[in-house]
């Protein structure tokens, strides 16, 4: 029986069923602010500043493994970006990006074996497209490419070969700290 019920069931005093009443909505939002708060530690690897390392700025937004997700990432950046995207690309549709990608890409960093299909979708939109063997490697690469005030951007439109988004994020996040540790020394 539930609180509510053994409230009505007693028949206890009107104002003591709306104070019950009211505990249990209270109870209700704190268990609901509570989930709320838990849920940001999860929302890592979605849009996450990293660092920024001679003036540029590096994201991680290795949650976005689909086309919308990376979409809805493009629709909040101002800056120019050097973009490192791919993974097991299985035929993704990339019309979507076009827009956004022309007007914000300064360079494509592809990583993962199977990017033909991204690399033919902005051939003709970016100017600089490049494949790199790994997302270390593609750190280093896009930080040779990106210039002050720019955005390098870990948002791969695709899923992962062989780990998952937050494996991915990590060793990106872990590439950009070891970056950070060497242009401080």
């Amino acid at each position: 029986m539930t609180y509510l019920e053994k409230l009505i069931n007693t028949r206890q005093r009107p104002q003591s069923m709306v104070e019950g009443i009211s505990s249990m909505i209270l109870q209700i939002r704190k268990e609901n602010i509570k989930q709320c708060l838990s849920d940001l530690d999860t929302m890592r690897h979605r849009q996450d500043y990293i660092a920024t390392i001679d003036g540029v700025m590096y994201y991680d937004d290795s949650k976005a493994e689909n086309v919308n997700a990376t979409w809805f990432t493009f629709e909040n950046i101002v800056k120019p970006v050097v973009w490192i995207a791919g993974g097991n690309d299985k035929g993704t549709d990339f019309s979507d990006l076009k827009p956004s990608v022309r007007e914000n890409v300064r360079a494509l960093i592809c990583i993962g074996p199977n990017n033909t299909n991204l690399r033919k979708a902005f051939k003709g939109d970016i100017n600089e497209i490049r494949q790199a063997e790994s997302i270390e490697k593609a750190v280093e690469m896009a930080s040779q490419i990106a210039q002050e005030d720019d955005i390098v951007l870990f948002s791969p439109a695709c899923h992962a070969e062989s780990e998952n988004n937050e494996e991915r994020g990590n060793r990106y996040i872990e590439s950009v700290r070891r970056l950070e540790n060497e242009r401080n020394q």
